[in-house]
């Protein structure tokens, strides 16, 4: 078996873990004894309001819905609930196990007290910067050469910024890897350039590589209908990690994971 290296210096931004369910409409009612349960970890408290665009014959109709954003003492890890999705964001990942206890720990008492019907998605998601931290460092050496190939269009201009984006069909759900390089300010992919945690935004433009992981299941398209459970959850994430951190050490090469070691 492979032995993946722990990079100390590893140029994850963000890692986030997403669980929806079978929609609970009286979410609000448990949020007081959710934040009891969590306020050990994440005492910090605000709700949050999100709107919906949906398309139908009539037109086009906003809907809005409330949701609510538990954050730890130092602002660098996040719980976010609405009535129909877990979401755990962390800007201080150290390894997957200390991830997944996190998540574990707030599914455990949605599974145990709110109790929703249906599990219908489990996703996790990387968002890594790869930047000069060096005048004239060749961090284009750190991935494979397809990710910052600039050959093409030599003859018609300079490239300003190049995009990729790969879908593979795992034997566990659907990865989408995408990477952007260029002269930039973004700290992350343009979602989650401005999460609800604290990071590190590098907010002058500099020479840099974006890399996004992005690897899920969900029920509908296996066509399984999947009662809401822990021990399920645990099985489904373990084997999205495993894929994750293989694209991960597949797209970038032997060079730059010895920087980051």
């Amino acid at each position: 078996m492979f032995e993946y290296e722990k990079l100390t210096n590893q140029p994850l931004v963000i890692a986030l873990a997403e669980f929806r369910f079978s929609a609970i409409l009286q979410m609000e009612s448990y949020v007081s004894a959710f934040q009891d349960y969590l306020r050990q970890d994440f005492p910090h408290f605000s709700t949050t309001q999100t709107q919906e665009m949906v398309f139908n014959p009539q037109g086009v109709q906003v809907n809005s819905s409330i949701g609510w954003l538990f954050l730890s003492s130092n602002k660098k890890r996040a719980l976010m609930l609405d009535k129909d999705r877990l979401t755990f964001m962390t800007s201080e990942y150290n390894r997957f196990p200390h991830f997944w206890n996190d998540c574990q720990k707030a599914l455990s008492f949605i599974e145990k007290e709110i109790k929703p019907a249906l599990l219908l998605r489990v996703g996790l998601r990387y968002s890594d910067l790869i930047i000069s931290k060096e005048e004239n460092e060749p961090i284009e050496s750190y991935v494979q050469s397809v990710i910052c190939n600039t050959g093409y269009f030599a003859d018609i201009g300079q490239q300003a910024h190049r995009i990729n984006e790969t879908v593979l069909e795992t034997d566990v759900g659907r990865m989408a890897i995408r990477s952007l390089y260029g002269n930039l300010n973004l700290p992350a992919w343009h979602d989650l350039s401005e999460p609800p945690v604290i990071i590190n935004k590098y907010t002058k433009h500099s020479n840099r590589i974006l890399l996004d992981f992005d690897h899920f299941w969900q029920s509908n398209e296996s066509g399984e209908a999947v009662p809401f459970s822990v021990s399920f959850i645990d099985k489904k994430i373990n084997l999205l990690h495993e894929k994750t951190r293989q694209a991960f050490w597949e797209i970038t090469t032997p060079e730059g994971r010895e920087r980051w070691k």
